[in-house]
């Protein structure tokens, strides 16, 4: 009866190592996927989605926030915004990725290839489709986006929008 008693004794303990192992995986999972990269890309579109333009210029690195400025941000969203509508929906897009002029400008010095992430995505607007091109790179611990890209064959039909886009990363010295 003693033996019976310690092999469920025994049975018990194994059970709630698993479980307390799983829970601590699960945990520590859960914690990258809301810090890591593709979080930042899910708040950048919700922040656009919200019209909460300054939430989502504060996601973008320093580098960037230095040569664009929150104004030139927020006119080149409501350019796009009053022609082509608001975003609606957005999903990552599988592309081979074509290195965009000008992105090395922006992806900090000293940060390894592994640290860079890309990715392309598709977003809605009310009247038009349009893809866009994210970088991240991650600098201090937390990801930024460092370089961001609005490209189609709907881009270049809109003055306005193509004028804001050139502004952003034009050096006026």
């Amino acid at each position: 009866m003693n033996k019976e008693k310690l092999m469920i004794k025994v049975r018990l303990l194994l059970v709630m190592a698993i479980i307390t192992s799983t829970l601590s995986a699960c945990a520590t999972l859960q914690e990258i996927s809301l810090n890591g990269p593709a979080r930042m890309t899910t708040d950048f579109f919700n922040d656009l989605q919200k019209s909460d333009r300054l939430a989502a210029y504060s996601l973008l690195g320093k580098g960037l926030t230095q040569t664009v400025s929150f104004n030139q941000f927020d006119e080149l969203i409501a350019s796009m915004e009053a022609q082509w509508g608001r975003i609606g929906n957005y999903e990552t897009v599988l592309m081979p990725f074509h290195k965009r002029s000008g992105e090395d400008d922006f992806i900090p010095l000293g940060v390894a290839k592994e640290e860079i992430k890309r990715y392309t995505f598709e977003v809605q607007f009310g009247n038009a489709e349009i893809n866009c091109d994210l970088t991240l790179a991650r600098k201090d611990g937390q990801y930024k986006i460092v370089w961001f890209s609005f490209w189609g064959s709907g881009v270049n039909s809109f003055t306005a929008i193509q004028e804001n886009s050139n502004k952003l990363f034009s050096n006026p010295s």
